[in-house]
């Protein structure tokens, strides 16, 4: 009798236990905080490597940043710290950049349309096939950057440094360089018709293949006979004085 009960028992345990460690796996994990996503967590820490501008950056410390492919028109960085930023295709369209630090920053194919790069430190930067169209360099350093076939269609460049500059294929059309300095600069294919080029220094410069037609030349005179003054006289080169500079908002 006692073996027949005993033999009950443990049936009954056998069938029971499965469940009863179910319920108590159960039980924990509804206490247990959840194992972190591998994925997850690696794009949360590729979103916090990777800061959205959405406030003011005047004078900050941006160096190194990653803004790629962001779109941060109309924002201010005036005297912002951006050396060796990606910029990568960023929209940067009437930004303000006034005397930012940009030197060795990689602003490949972005947009800086209309911004205010005056008195800016470019050295080294990356700005091949960079639109600039209307944009203000006014005094800025540009020495040794590289603007393969950059966009810089009536661009200020006055007083600009563009010494050893590569400025290959790009397209100057109207831009006024009054007094750069485009020493060492290699401008072959460039296009400068039209371009206000008084007092600029072109000493050794390679202007091989470049399109001069109607350009005004360092000495005054006009590279085709007849033409009189430029198409984009220089107004609007002066730098940019602080009560000028539009407080842009931050949204």
């Amino acid at each position: 009798m006692r073996l027949n009960i005993f033999i009950t028992l443990l049936v009954l345990l056998t069938a029971v236990t499965p469940a009863a460690l179910r319920v108590a796996r159960e039980q924990l994990a509804r206490y247990q905080p959840a194992a972190a996503d591998p994925i997850s967590a690696s794009v949360s820490a590729t979103q916090a490597a990777r800061p959205t501008m959405t406030e003011r950056c005047q004078d900050c410390n941006l160096a190194k940043a990653d803004l790629s492919h962001q779109d941060l028109s109309r924002k201010n960085f005036r005297d912002a710290n951006l050396t060796e930023a990606n910029l990568t295709g960023t929209q940067l369209i009437n930004a303000v950049l006034h005397q930012a630090n940009l030197t060795q920053a990689t602003l490949h194919q972005a947009n800086l349309q209309g911004a205010d790069l005056s008195a800016a430190i470019l050295t080294q930067a990356d700005l091949s096939q960079a639109q600039m169209l209307n944009t203000n360099l006014v005094q800025a350093d540009l020495t040794s950057a590289s603007l393969t076939q950059a966009e810089l269609r009536e661009a200020a460049l006055c007083s600009a440094k563009l010494n050893q500059a590569d400025l290959s294929e790009a397209s100057l059309y109207g831009a006024i360089l009054r007094q750069a300095d485009l020493s060492d600069t290699d401008l072959r294919g460039a296009d400068l018709r039209y371009a206000d080029l008084y007092e600029a220094n072109l000493a050794d410069a390679n202007l091989t293949g470049a399109r001069l037609d109607f350009a005004t030349m360092p000495d005054g005179s006009t590279y085709n006979q007849g033409y009189v003054q430029p198409l984009n006289p220089s107004q609007g080169c002066d730098p940019s004085s602080p009560q000028d500079l539009v407080q842009q908002p931050s949204s």
